[in-house]
């Protein structure tokens, strides 16, 4: 009887978990966070699932980072030191490159979408996150991103 319930919940697992992208191809995801268990997190997830990623712990190597990996999609924590991720994102949205890369605001503020939008953002997630909505919603920002 043991399996049977395990064999019944089988088919819900293939909606959960997306099959890994090849990474020859798969885009290039910047994470810039500042707490190494919430950036360690996502990266793993991301990884897991195949995408290419490069991290960053404040604004001002969130710029730098951006520059040297182009990446498809920014996932910006707000709250950093040295340099914010409002400037951070002020500052790539004034750069041609990064006009269209989407800018995903990862904060734990409460009421921040009309801050973080202003600021240059193209949607917000807010933690703590729900893994089944970001991962679907992952899609769509890189499905809006610049073309390739």
């Amino acid at each position: 009887m043991r399996s049977d319930s395990r064999d019944a919940r089988a088919p819900h697992l293939s909606t959960y978990v997306p099959a890994r992208l090849d990474p020859a191809t798969a885009p290039v995801v910047l994470i810039a966070e500042d707490h190494e268990d919430s950036r360690d997190a996502l990266r793993t997830l991301l990884d897991a699932l195949g995408y290419r990623v490069v991290v960053a712990t404040n604004g001002v190597e969130a710029v730098e980072v951006a520059r040297a990996h182009q990446p498809d999609l920014i996932l910006m924590d707000m709250m950093m030191p040295i340099v914010d991720g409002f400037q951070a994102t002020r500052t790539l949205r004034a750069d041609e490159a990064f006009r269209e890369v989407p800018i995903i605001a990862i904060t734990a503020m409460e009421g921040a979408r009309e801050a973080v939008l202003a600021a240059g953002c193209s949607d917000l997630a807010v933690k703590p996150l729900d893994i089944r909505a970001f991962l679907e919603r992952l899609k769509v920002w890189l499905a809006s991103g610049r073309p390739s």
